[in-house]
């Protein structure tokens, strides 16, 4: 009965994380979306260099970089996390679901590294 649980729970607390994830990004732009909002109703002046930072995009380099350390983190904890089982097809599942982040990470670590500029 607990080795069932084990998976469910997995893509339970994933799918919690990215929902978690896309719904905290939703906010941030709904409230930059909001102050813009804001300052064209009052009458407010534009400078290139408010709309700059209220839009402040992260730099790709720097996303690449913060994904790939994410995730490779993401795939090496699943790996450990797989010792702390003695039941095999429990281990193979861990480790199996562990490759995908691990290269994924790898993947987002070398895109970073070949766009280094």
């Amino acid at each position: 009965m607990v080795e069932e649980l084990i998976p469910i729970v997995l893509f339970i607390v994933l799918g919690v994380i990215f929902m978690g994830y896309f719904y905290w990004n939703h906010r941030n732009r709904e409230s930059i979306m909001r102050t813009v909002q804001k300052a064209i109703d009052t009458g407010g002046e534009f400078k290139p260099e408010l709309l700059a930072q209220l839009g402040a995009v992260v730099n790709p380099s720097m996303r690449d970089l913060r994904r790939g350390v994410v995730f490779l983190s993401l795939g090496i904890g699943g790996l450990l996390c797989s010792l702390f089982f003695d039941i095999s097809e429990v281990v193979n599942g861990i480790r199996a679901a562990s490759v995908f982040p691990l290269m994924l990470g790898l993947g987002f670590l070398i895109v970073w590294r070949l766009n280094k500029d």
